[in-house]
């Protein structure tokens, strides 16, 4: 007789201030433990994972960063992984163990990972495909890394001139240069290998053309497939 797998609701659960480091003036740690900025950014965290049903078996985060996600994950996934194409695996390691969290991070880039293929049931990317202009290599591996029937967790901004202003009142004066891709843009190119199965933004209570985050749960389906 089969045990009964439990699931639940995901519950953001932020580290302490100062628990983590900023790994590089890209890396938005501190905006988390900001009065009004950090509401918006652990909201888009929270809708994000309003998504989800866990447990997971394995679990990949792209662009983990200063690690502010991966305790999170660590509390819904047996095994957690993580890669950053910038961020010190050592260093963040090291801050997590001190939170009793452990994660197999890695640097390298997306588009050329070296793990087996379907290693994962959840990858999860926030704020990560809307830097990427080119996305079928990354969205390729992502593929092939998702075991079958995996999810696919994608969390990016608005992408225009009014939210690059809103940016700029944040630190962020050049964000028009690192954002390159839309939502929707996302959504087109992921259609060939994914099956778009739940949507969320950020406010959650304006039409789309007003919202400033967008999240997005995927599916993975066969390439064949149409």
């Amino acid at each position: 007789m089969n045990t009964p797998i439990s699931v639940r609701r995901v519950t953001f659960c932020i580290p302490p201030k100062g628990a983590l480091e900023q790994t590089g003036p890209e890396d938005p740690l501190f905006y988390y433990y900001r009065p009004f900025v950090g509401y918006l950014y652990r909201a888009r965290i929270r809708n994000a994972l309003s998504l989800i049903i866990p447990p997971y078996d394995s679990i990949l985060e792209l662009g983990y960063g200063s690690g502010i996600l991966l305790p999170t994950l660590a509390s819904i996934g047996k095994t957690v992984c993580g890669i950053d194409i910038e961020s010190d695996p050592e260093s963040v390691q090291r801050h997590l163990e001190k939170l009793g969290v452990r994660a197999s991070l890695q640097r390298c880039d997306l588009r050329n990972t070296a793990y087996p293929d379907e290693s994962f049931d959840l990858i999860v990317g926030i704020s990560i495909f809307e830097h990427i202009s080119d996305l079928e290599p990354a969205l390729s591996e992502v593929h092939r890394l998702l075991k079958a029937s995996g999810h696919f967790l994608v969390g990016m901004p608005r992408v225009d001139p009014l939210m690059g202003k809103l940016f700029s009142l944040i630190g962020y004066p050049e964000i028009k240069e690192h954002h390159v891709t839309t939502y929707r843009q996302f959504l087109d190119a992921a259609r060939r290998c994914f099956t778009l199965i739940k949507f969320s933004k950020t406010p959650p209570f304006v039409p789309s053309f007003a919202a400033l985050y967008f999240n997005m749960l995927l599916h993975k389906r066969n390439r064949n497939s149409k």
